[in-house]
């Protein structure tokens, strides 16, 4: 495999999760609409799973580009009216997206995976001529993405060549074909989709471009040693009474500083980035927990560097598994206590006084500060004295202490 091909791969990895991290949002998104499908949507749900399609075609990683072609077909249904967003559709839908995922991931590590019983759901659905009209039939199904298994041990060759798929070991790649093929797969995927020739690029893709994290580190690196080499020309120039030189120090000055500052910002990123996540870690959970959970988030476009994003990260995650885990009651425990049935987790990030703050708040029952105290002298974070001598402020600490 040439560099040049590896390069490739990359990019196609980076680009891929990119277009899930936006079909996720928005199949979430079509799934909480009540009126109808939204055809503009799922269009763009649509030409993101085609991109994926097509560049996986182009670089023969086949059993990539089998499931996403699947996935585009069960889309097309959606987009002409023939079939509807219920929860059967939207979880299938999920579930492939998620399977991709981990098919994107195993091209880096270079592990086959079998991806025939994800393709079969898919088929499912579009064989299903009653999905479109049974609602009832299809909330009541959830697909099992781990136990889904073909009816038979042949599946129809017409239908899919799932074992073909399965079994396929080619020499250069576990996902890739040996046949060597130019850029034709797109050409055939656009006369495939007319529709899709007549989108035009977006601006925002025309005017950004992907940097390595470690360059924007070295940039970083040489810009602080120019301002301390900045900052000693200023120096010396303050003690010579040449006009010049002076002149020429604050420009420096100057043009150091906006450097710097457009250095930095180029690390910076939205807080929203790392909540996308959040809206299907929620609506997954509360399916698990048997809860009706909703997510609202403020504050989206409040900006972090890249630094403390990935180092709140996990946090977050943590907090808002525990909201809809402990905090939130479910359906009937609401009605009882005068509450609506569906809770309400709130995310909300806003700049105060030269920091971030990040508040993650809901509507549940709140602290339950005797289990927490009790919990914390089970295991030995605090003793029974401490616990008794504690206020109610500090018992609610005790939630962050490592191992609570």
């Amino acid at each position: 495999m040439t560099i040049e091909d590896d390069e490739l791969i990359k990019d196609f990895i980076v680009e891929s999760q990119e277009h899930l991290s936006d079909v996720e949002s928005q199949l979430l998104t079509l799934e909480s609409q009540q009126d109808g499908v939204d055809v503009k949507l799922v269009n763009e749900v649509f030409r993101a799973v085609h991109s994926i399609k097509g560049a996986a075609g182009f670089l023969h990683f086949e059993v990539l580009e089998s499931l996403a072609h699947r996935s585009e077909e069960v889309l097309n249904r959606l987009r002409n009216n023939e079939m509807r967003p219920t929860s059967l559709v939207i979880n299938t839908l999920l579930g492939a997206t998620d399977r991709i995922k981990r098919l994107l991931d195993s091209i880096e590590t270079s592990n086959q995976e079998n991806v025939a019983e994800h393709i079969v759901a898919l088929e499912a659905l579009l064989n299903d001529t009653g999905s479109s009209t049974d609602d009832a039939a299809q909330e009541s199904t959830e697909p099992e993405w781990e136990s889904i298994e073909p009816e038979s041990e042949e599946v129809d060759a017409e239908e899919l060549d799932a074992a073909e798929l399965a079994s396929a070991e080619p020499e250069s790649h576990p996902f890739r074909s040996t046949q060597t093929e130019s850029a034709e797969p797109f050409k055939a995927a656009e006369s495939l989709h007319p529709s899709l020739q007549d989108v035009s690029t977006s601006s925002a893709a025309e005017s950004t471009i992907r940097v390595d994290v470690a360059l924007l580190d070295t940039l970083m690196t040489r810009v602080g040693e120019l301002v301390l080499a900045r900052n000693q020309i200023l120096q010396f120039a303050g003690e010579l009474s040449n006009s010049d030189l002076l002149r020429t120090t604050q420009r420096l000055n100057l043009i150091t500083t906006e450097l710097q500052e457009g250095v930095m910002k180029t690390r910076m990123q939205p807080i929203g980035n790392v909540w996308s996540k959040f809206p299907r870690l929620v609506r997954d959970l509360a399916v698990i927990c048997g809860k009706e959970v909703r997510i609202e988030m403020r504050g989206k476009e409040t900006e972090l560097d890249k630094t403390i994003i990935e180092a709140i990260k996990d946090p977050l995650t943590h907090l808002v598994r525990n909201t809809v885990d402990h905090g939130i009651e479910k359906a009937e425990v609401r009605l009882a206590n005068g509450k609506p049935t569906e809770g309400c987790l709130t995310l909300c990030a806003f700049h105060e006084g030269g920091q971030v703050i990040i508040e993650i708040s809901d509507d549940g029952s709140g602290l339950n500060l005797d289990r927490i105290k009790s919990k914390a002298v089970e295991k030995g974070l605090i003793s029974q004295e401490q616990a008794a001598r504690m206020q109610e402020q500090e018992i609610s600490q005790l939630i962050f202490l490592p191992g609570f």
